[in-house]
């Protein structure tokens, strides 16, 4: 098993993916697969507004936060809103941010600010917000590299096993191809109530690199 160590931790294991053996060569895959712990929470934002209302209108409402068309995730037809007493149509405006979870507590204080100023800014408008879940941030995860050393002994390892129960002698590196690890997000839940985070679950996002190795192949 491949060992290999990473900020915040993780699981990893390398297995054999595939092994083909014919008479002149063997091609053999092996697998490092690397549990990234989250470390990001991911806040929805929401902006109610009129029909008449556009994203512009919604984004001047926000811009003392720092939420911009980047941080923009959809809009929906399908709402109500209440203004003075009477509920009418309305369209929600959905936003997203991520920030480290050494920021929860601050970030929460500046949304709750943040809901009291935006129908003040504009009395067209209300907003809530809510968490998401978690995520593994970009840096974090370019910051994993394949332990190509590693990959490449375990595949020479399983590639010598083929040979020898096939009555071959293992040969010299034919071709070689690797795959980085991919980009992922947790599945993972979490709930905000009455100012305080409630079933916070972080559920490791899979990183994967892999190594296929060919080899040639003699008769003894």
């Amino acid at each position: 098993m491949l060992k290999h160590t990473v900020v915040l931790g993780l699981l990893m294991s390398s297995s054999l993916l595939f092994g083909q053996l014919d008479s002149n060569s063997v091609t053999v895959s092996a697998n490092q697969n690397t549990n990234l712990q989250p470390d990001q929470v991911v806040f929805g934002i929401y902006v109610m507004s009129g029909i008449n209302n556009s994203l512009d209108d919604v984004l001047a409402a926000l811009k003392t936060s720092g939420i911009t068309m980047a941080n923009f995730s959809g809009v929906s037809t399908n709402g109500t809103q209440v203004v003075t007493g009477l509920p009418r149509q309305a369209i929600q405006w959905a936003f997203a941010l991520a920030v480290p979870f050494a920021q929860m507590k601050s970030t929460v204080t500046a949304l709750t600010s943040l809901e009291q100023s935006v129908p003040q800014a504009n009395s067209q408008l209300t907003m809530t917000f809510s968490v998401q879940g978690t995520q593994v941030s970009t840096a974090l995860q370019q910051a994993q590299t394949c332990n190509i050393p590693g990959l490449l002994a375990e595949a020479t390892a399983q590639a010598q096993k083929l040979t020898t129960a096939g009555g071959l002698t293992l040969g010299q590196i034919l071709a070689l191809a690797s795959t980085a690890p991919n980009s992922a997000q947790g599945n993972t839940t979490a709930s905000f109530i009455s100012g305080s985070f409630s079933s916070l679950l972080l559920a490791p996002a899979p990183q994967n690199c892999s190594l296929t190795v060919k080899f040639a192949v003699t008769r003894y």
